[in-house]
């Protein structure tokens, strides 16, 4: 598995290359369209496109220089305390396009920790893909220890019950310990239904 992980961090690398601010309409789609077609499955929305949302107390958000990514550019969350409940002070994505049940929901993300909770030498998150509404239900939901190190994380997820197009969201909740984290790009795909067994 390694080099398939190897050859997609490759992938992602140079299809964040393709897509400056200044790229033209034509080039962008262009971009997607190569992506989408050499990623396992098929992308549930644009990686080049997305608004990410901050709330909660404490929590300041900003873009950054990033040299390791080819992107050259992440996003830096900040945490200054711990929070009652994870969800409490979080980062979000919206996913477009719809899910059904039985799908197997994959995502790729490169995060890193820049500064852990005192007494931690990695970050701690809680990452979330399911429902942006009530019931909130989700396809995974699972604890991530970022270290100091840029690393492409990947999870997979089997979706129990159908999420129409607009009603999912990826979401790192930061609430657990006062840290700052930065995440990259992030990349959700469907691989279809999942083989029965």
């Amino acid at each position: 598995m390694l080099t398939t992980k190897t050859a997609l961090m490759s992938l992602l690398a140079a299809s964040a290359m393709m897509v400056t601010p200044t790229a033209q309409a034509q080039d962008t789609a262009a971009a997607l369209q190569a992506l989408d077609d050499a990623l396992p499955g098929q992308l549930l929305h644009n990686p080049f496109d997305l608004e990410w949302d901050a709330k909660g107390n404490d929590l300041k958000m900003k873009v950054v220089d990033a040299e390791a990514l080819s992107s050259g550019k992440a996003i830096s969350a900040r945490l200054k305390k711990k929070q009652p409940k994870p969800w409490d002070s979080n980062l979000s994505v919206q996913v477009s396009e719809a899910v059904m049940k039985g799908e197997e929901v994959q995502i790729y993300f490169y995060v890193r920790t820049v500064k852990p909770a005192a007494g931690r030498d990695t970050g701690v998150v809680s990452l979330f893909i399911g429902r942006n509404e009530e019931p909130y239900d989700y396809v995974l939901s699972q604890d991530i220890f970022p270290s100091s190190e840029w690393e492409l994380m990947n999870l997979t997820g089997t979706a129990g019950a159908d999420y129409p197009a607009g009603t999912m969201k990826v979401e790192y909740q930061l609430g657990k310990a006062a840290q700052t984290v930065e995440f990259g790009p992030v990349y959700v795909s469907t691989l279809g239904q999942k083989a029965p067994g």
